[in-house]
């Protein structure tokens, strides 16, 4: 009784949880009416508290121009992109207005689910069991014989018959699995069945007509081949016939055939579906009747995970269809849904019924843009690129062509003009009634007003007013609204300062306003330039040249009697960014995990200044792709473009990507990389450095520096300091990766490279400590990381002094298990804190990297030496060329820089 209790329970805060309205706020970015029957709109919301970009193509089925078709792969394992197959499709008649993908394919790309086109079987497909499963029902979209859109259960009446025994066909063009029977077509792709010997296969042929599947009627053929069970003879699939292939029981009635036998193969779909233009199964069934409907368990993994989305809906009349888009796992843009919150959102638009589609990496949406013939791709899938699908949906105008009604014009420059200022007019396409594009004539363009003097599609604002440029393609008009003004309130500068290297050269400008604080377009020959201080020139364009050294000044602009002065400062090879001594212009966001950041405690010691910017974050248990950001509050502007941008990072040996994004003075952003995919492998600071891409514009903002771990990478939890962003303007700039080395340390390159691969590390304080005597433990935990030994259920050693659970423990083990280093006392203790002598390193590189021996003593001093080997191995292998004098000192300990110069060597051999 207990059970059926919680049963119920369960049941009701399922249902509650369902019928939960799901809060939203909405803007509307952008809408379009891409032909008589087909708009489509683009909406960035927030859906539980989540971003969302919901893209939606309303089709209306009454517009006698208008339907919806399905694309289907041909051969049917040919996967394309949504643009490429819908712009292959479009073509006289058939102009494609927009497209979706459609369902799910299968490890070998065919299709997963039923298809049928023109009221005949492409794809049988599979049904699942579990509820669990997107598609554990027979669902499918289409339209009906009536031209209506449908969403709906059917059933499939596939079998087939002979001496009047009639057999069910599991499905089409499949493999086979147990007990089941598969019908192959020609379709099938590479003409043979592919199949194992463990089954039986009969091939018949001699069907009159066309082998089509087509509803309501029959195929007969005569058995022309008998593969028997356990043979390994390829069986091709006749043009004229098809082949039946059975497994286990399956296989009885296919033993009662004889060559020369008729065989019957019978199509059957319901009434509803008869006749029908296409069907298309996915799942689940997303909306019903008007309510939300999962036909899948809303708490399976699959329901729950926010993810991109693809539907299909309708309304109850069948006349109206939506295609529905929400991308996904893209922080800050658009979350993604769970398969809830996606039926909540079509039910708040109307669906009549809803059906889930193809997702994931595979959601695309195809619109053609005013006055293009072909799609372009409008959302942004998830993997960064269009994905390659199997079918696809299509929006379709077949309008005729018509004439000459709508222009996409626009001013070159937008905004209130000055009187006696130059401008022009851009024109773009020009379609017909039906939004049908035409081809146009450039000289046929004109354009008129009361506000300006025209010359071709140049003009010069003559009038101060309002009112309109009205551009004319023969009978079609677009008024463009314009305004002009006499007078000039107020100027302002472009950027409030600007700091800029010495020699360059930077272009400065100013804003105008009118009296009701309106931007004002101007000519920019109209304003008198001029610098204060021993800065630099400014030419008469506004072209400044800064001076030859550090200075500070300002530039003057005047405009209309308006004078506004702009400080500048001329710095040298770089320019700090953010000291990070404050870290209150930043906050914390996160995709696939959390973040937060914090100011360093007062264990974690800056390496400039007075403060650190602590970013700490978690991805684990987490699936997709991992990030964490920090967000500028007030973007950072580098003035000119800088070469990189270059900061101190305190690693955590996370084997993260850390990235950044930049934003250039055209407003394109581009993702910019501090290390490798994977790169950071470091413990400890480090001097990293981003390259700016080619073609940026100038000025740079940075808004984002973050740290990633993609999609099938180990997932981890940790913390990353960040200090001194700044901007580098020449190629050549370095700085010293510690503060105890230098750029002209002898061993500056060797400890850079072990430190980037995470061998070693420096201290907190941003010191190396080169001549710090290594430990025993010191150097098994370097030898364990530069050999990458495994660490993981590592036997023990059995070291008294090394007891399983105490720090390093495993990367003793390892060391040890691995025969490099050797305990003392008999192999009682490994002695950690024990200092490592030369002689020492020599013999556990050597054992450590398998280093060839040498007939020849190099050194006259280790005659005797446990490592004599070991020593002369080094220095035939060109690793070292001892302390001088011919000796190598074999007592002597040895230090953190030595050592590293020895292990380098030996890693680069």
């Amino acid at each position: 009784m207990q059970k059926i209790l919680n049963s119920t329970k369960l049941l009701l805060v399922t249902v509650l949880l369902l019928a939960l309205p799901v809060t939203t706020s909405a803007a509307v970015v952008d809408q379009q009416k891409i032909s008589g029957g087909v708009d489509y709109e683009y909406k960035q919301e927030t859906v539980s508290q989540n971003p969302q970009a919901i893209r939606v193509l309303t089709t209306n089925l009454n517009d006698p121009y208008t339907k919806v078709d399905v694309g289907i792969p041909n051969p049917l394992n040919r996967l394309a992109r949504v643009t490429a197959q819908a712009n292959a499709y479009t073509g006289p008649g058939q102009q494609v207005a927009g497209a979706i993908n459609g369902s799910f394919f299968s490890g070998d790309l065919l299709p997963m689910y039923l298809i049928s086109y023109r009221n005949k079987l492409v794809n049988a497909g599979i049904i699942a069991s579990g509820k669990d499963q997107y598609v554990n029902e027979p669902l499918a979209f289409g339209i009906d014989a009536n031209g209506k859109a449908k969403i709906d259960t059917y059933n499939l009446d596939l079998a087939y018959t002979h001496n009047g025994i009639t057999t069910e066909i599991t499905s089409t063009n499949k493999q086979r699995t147990n007990d089941n029977t598969i019908l192959f077509t020609p379709i099938f792709p590479g003409g043979t069945t592919k199949t194992n010997p463990f089954g039986m296969e009969v091939v018949i042929s001699g069907v009159p007509g066309a082998v089509d599947l087509e509803f309501g009627e029959t195929l007969t053929g005569t058995v022309s081949h008998i593969r028997p069970y356990g043979t390994d003879e390829v069986t091709k699939i006749p043009a004229d016939g098809f082949v039946l292939s059975a497994h286990g029981t399956a296989m009885e009635d296919l033993k009662k055939m004889n060559i020369g036998d008729p065989v019957t193969i019978n199509t059957g779909i319901d009434q509803m579906w008869m006749g029908a233009s296409f069907m298309l199964t996915s799942g689940p069934m997303l909306v019903k009747d008007g309510n939300v409907g999962l036909s899948m368990d809303p708490n399976s993994s699959k329901a729950r995970e926010r993810a991109p989305r693809t539907a299909i809906a309708i309304d109850k009349t069948g006349t109206k269809v939506w295609m529905v888009t929400v991308d996904g796992r893209q922080s800050g843009y658009s979350t993604g849904m769970s398969l809830n919150e996606f039926a909540q959102y079509l039910k708040s638009m109307g669906a009549y019924r809803a059906l889930n589609l193809d997702g994931g990496g595979s959601t695309a949406m195809a619109v053609r843009k005013p006055g293009d013939t072909n799609v372009s791709l409008f959302n942004k899938p998830s993997d960064g690129t269009e994905r390659a699908v199997s079918t696809v949906l299509y929006a379709l105008s077949t309008a005729p062509k018509g004439n000459a009604q709508y222009i996409t014009a626009e001013l070159s420059k937008a905004g209130v003009y000055l009187k006696g200022t130059k401008g022009s007019v851009k024109t773009g396409n020009v379609m017909d009634q039906y939004y049908n594009p035409l081809t146009t004539d450039a000289k046929a363009f004109s354009i008129s007003s009361a506000l300006v003097t025209p010359s071709g599609m140049n003009f010069t604002a003559a009038k101060a007013g309002k009112g309109t440029i009205d551009v004319k393609y023969g009978t079609a008009i677009k008024a463009i609204p314009f305004e002009v003004v006499e007078n000039v309130t107020k100027i302002e500068p472009s950027e409030a300062s600007a700091t800029i290297r010495m020699n360059a050269k930077k272009d400065f400008s100013v804003n105008a306003y009118d009296a009701q604080n309106r931007k004002i377009i101007f000519d920019s020959s109209l304003i008198k330039w001029g610098v204060s201080g021993a800065i630099g020139t400014i030419s008469a364009s506004g072209q400044f040249t800064a001076t030859n050294k550090e200075a500070k000044g300002a530039v003057t602009a005047t405009l209309g009697g308006k004078t506004v002065s702009i400080p500048v400062t001329v710095s040298g090879t770089t320019v700090q960014l953010d000291s990070m001594d404050s870290i209150t212009n930043w906050t914390a966001s996160a995709a696939e995990g959390t973040a937060s950041i914090a100011k360093n405690s007062t264990k974690e010691i800056p390496y400039e200044g007075s403060g650190a910017l602590k970013l700490q974050y978690n991805f684990l248990n987490k699936t997709g792709t991992s990030a964490a950001y920090i967000n500028a509050a007030k973007t950072i502007s580098t003035g000119d473009v800088p070469v990189q941008i270059g900061m101190r990072l305190y690693g955590d040996a996370s084997n993260s990507w850390v990235r950044g994004k930049i934003v250039d003075g055209k407003g394109t952003e581009h993702t910019i990389n501090f290390t490798e995919e994977n790169g950071l492998k470091w413990k400890g600071w480090n001097f990293v450095k981003a390259d700016i891409p080619t073609g940026v514009t100038a000025p740079v903002k940075l808004e984002q520096i973050y740290i990633a771990q993609p999609s099938g990478t180990t997932k981890t939890a940790g913390t990353i300091l960040i200090d001194d962003v700044k901007a580098i303007y020449t190629d050549s700039y370095k700085e010293a990766l510690f503060k105890d080395t230098g750029l002209t340390f002898r061993a500056e390159k060797e400890i850079a490279d072990l430190v980037n691969k995470g061998v070693i590390g420096g201290y907190q304080d941003g010191k190396f400590g080169p001549y710090q005597e290594l430990t025993r433990l010191q150097g098994a935990i370097l030898l364990a990381r530069a050999l990458d030994l495994p660490t993981t259920n590592v036997q023990d050693p059995g070291f008294s002094d090394m007891p399983a659970g105490i720090n390093f423990y495993e990367e003793v083990a390892a060391v040890a298990n691995a025969g490099i280093i050797k305990g003392k006392d008999g192999g009682a203790k490994f002695d950690p804190s024990g200092k490592l002598t030369r002689a020492e390193m020599a013999a556990i590189l050597q054992r450590g990297f398998k280093l060839p021996l040498s007939d020849t003593n190099y050194f006259s001093d280790i005659k005797g030496s446990f490592a004599y080997d070991a020593i002369n191995s080094l220095a035939k292998n060109d690793i070292t060329q001892g302390i001088g004098k011919g000796k190598f000192g074999p007592a002597q300990y040895i230090t953190r820089v030595d050592f590293s110069v020895f292990l380098y060597r030996t890693l680069n051999k």
